[in-house]
């Protein structure tokens, strides 16, 4: 898995250094406590990007699934993050932290890499980085991309209405009631063809708790009032 922070020139270009390296070092440790949750191994850390592999040093039989909650988690975990960093963040007209994840899934060889005396690293060799590092660059900002090779192994479309109730949730997470509502009807959809019901009490839970952010979301923004224009008589100076 590749994880990279988007727009990290222009930040830098807003931020003195050590301010630049405080936010580098949260988004990195916030990342990192969603990685170690499902043993994932940090590989390398490359500037604001990380290289995290699942299956090794740690094996299990559900290393591809672990990977994709990881990477939905990780940006699940971002509007939490964005406010712990909006005094630093905002205070320079900075957007928000963003990030960009490509997954992919294959065989590498893992050796030692390093000579002259030097820093010497296990790392993961074959193509299938390279890849991931492909796909990274395709997401677009906030997204999660997974190679053909990634959605089959995570058995997908065995358990779809599954992984998209997963999916839904994390944008209930992140706030996105109305995406994960319409992420939830197309799983309950898939229910209705197939007939499987496993799933479909989760399915029906979700439901109602997202139904009830946004009905909460909507109801917030009604209560709001107008603002009204100041005339002569209510001016204040």
């Amino acid at each position: 898995m590749f994880c990279d922070l988007v727009g990290s020139t222009a930040l830098s270009a807003r931020l003195d250094p050590e301010e630049l390296r405080e936010v580098v070092r949260a988004y990195q440790q916030t990342s990192a406590a969603v990685i170690e949750r499902y043993e994932g191994h940090i590989a390398q850390y490359l500037g604001d990007g990380l290289l995290v592999y699942f299956g090794y040093p740690i094996a299990h039989e559900d290393d591809t699934q672990r990977a994709v909650r990881t990477g939905l988690e990780i940006l699940a975990e971002l509007p939490q993050l964005n406010r712990q960093l909006q005094p630093t963040v905002g205070a320079h007209s900075c957007a928000p932290l963003q990030l960009r994840i490509g997954l992919h899934t294959g065989l590498v060889v893992v050796g030692e890499i390093g000579g002259g005396g030097g820093k010497r690293e296990n790392l993961a060799l074959g193509e299938t980085p390279n890849i991931a590092a492909r796909i990274q660059g395709l997401a677009e900002p906030d997204t999660v991309v997974i190679s053909a090779t990634t959605h089959r192994a995570t058995g997908a479309e065995a358990n779809r209405p599954y992984y998209l109730a997963c999916l839904a949730e994390t944008y209930g997470q992140m706030g996105q009631a109305e995406e994960g509502l319409n992420v939830l009807a197309e799983a309950l959809a898939l229910v209705d063809k197939t007939g499987e019901r496993v799933s479909e009490a989760e399915l029906y839970r979700l439901k109602g708790e997202l139904t009830l952010a946004q009905s909460s979301v909507q109801r917030l923004g009604s209560s709001v009032p107008n603002p009204q224009p100041l005339t002569p008589s209510t001016r204040r100076d």
